[in-house]
């Protein structure tokens, strides 16, 4: 089932169904990023777990595990800290897809994406950055929590006056859209070694920990 040497650590973990489409896109990613199959999310996280902390993306085929399942995984399972998460074959018309962002996940690959865009946003994922359309990411953090998960109601506390600098609200308004950290230096004629200085000072100061958190936390309290 593993589509990566074993010497070759996985950076994707994708969890799907074990048949020829699903083999064909593994080996095709395969090319780009070295890359496991599994056929379930447990299955995946003992591989991870067993590797030790390095950073790797859990590619979870909506088509095979279903959006409803995978909402009630997360609520019942801790990531381990390196972890990123994503869902593959994602259907447009797909309603719960801000409860997704809410829940951690870090990007949407939809039903019809070809395999190149695929590939350059798991990059983009495993770069620290967010590959999701930047209309989910705004419904996420303007609707309310709703229960189900602890997890959801640490989303950073504080209020607007934590004391961020305008550079720095600035910034922070640019990640709420979806902006990358070069796109932000290339706005703002910084480099993007700056970016992430004030990025990190940000996470600091709002008390959040990652940029997904920042995003909620900026879109409720700029």
């Amino acid at each position: 089932m593993a589509a990566t040497p074993e010497l070759e650590e996985p950076q994707v973990h994708v969890v799907g169904a074990n048949t020829i489409q699903t083999h064909m896109f593994v080996n095709e990613l395969g090319n780009h990023h070295p890359v496991r199959l599994h056929t379930s999310l447990d299955d995946a996280l003992s591989v991870v777990c067993m590797r030790g902390a390095h950073k790797c993306l859990i590619l979870m085929d909506v088509a095979h595990v279903g959006v409803e399942r995978i909402l009630e995984g997360l609520c019942s399972v801790k990531l381990p800290l390196e972890s990123l998460l994503a869902l593959l074959n994602v259907p447009h018309e797909l309603d719960r897809s801000s409860d997704c962002v809410i829940h951690g996940v870090r990007g949407l690959f939809f039903e019809d994406d070809p395999i190149n865009m695929i590939v350059k946003g798991v990059a983009e994922i495993l770069a620290g950055q967010i590959w999701i359309p930047r209309r989910t990411l705004f419904e996420a953090a303007t609707q309310p929590v709703r229960g189900g998960c602890e997890d959801l109601e640490a989303t950073g506390g504080g209020s607007a006056s934590d004391g961020l600098t305008r550079r720095e609200r600035e910034i922070l308004a640019m990640i709420c859209v979806g902006s990358s950290n070069q796109e932000i230096a290339d706005k703002l004629f910084i480099s993007t070694n700056t970016v992430k200085t004030h990025i990190y000072k940000i996470y600091k100061k709002i008390h959040v920990p990652n940029r997904m958190q920042a995003a909620l936390w900026g879109a409720k309290h700029l």
